[in-house]
């Protein structure tokens, strides 16, 4: 009987946890206009001192030898979710797989928390159409 029993709580237990199994692209949805807006003027270096621009473009195209592209579907560390891209502004790159550039956390700036998710917002935002 207890067998049975802590085998019914276990499929309880697994049919509650697997929707967060689900990979992190299917769970992300568009961000807030006012958020990627912010992001925005943030990655132009019109607001809270980032320079992601320099190495990205203004068009996020990225810049030969520098920074990649990141309007398309290639991600280089990572898959690509807005979860993804928020934690590598925060940490930053420091060994490029394709440039002899790196990338330091939050681009060098004093970026805080809201800040750095502006920026994974509008990043997330210009990758949405190559998806």
């Amino acid at each position: 009987m207890r067998g049975s029993r802590l085998r019914t709580e276990l499929f309880f237990a697994c049919a509650i946890v697997a929707p967060s199994l689900a990979s992190p692209q299917e769970k992300d949805s568009v961000p807030p206009p006012a958020v990627v807006a912010l992001g925005k003027k943030i990655f132009e270096g019109k607001a809270g001192g980032a320079i992601c621009f320099t190495c990205h473009a203004m068009n996020a195209k990225g810049v030969t030898g520098l920074g990649p592209n990141l309007t398309d579907a290639t991600w280089l560390h990572g898959d690509g979710s807005l979860a993804f891209i928020e934690q590598i502004i925060k940490s930053g790159v420091p060994k490029a797989k394709q440039s002899g550039a790196v990338m330091p956390p939050r681009g060098g700036a004093s970026l805080n928390p809201e800040q750095v998710k502006a920026v994974a917002a509008y990043v997330y935002s210009l990758s949405l159409g190559a998806k």
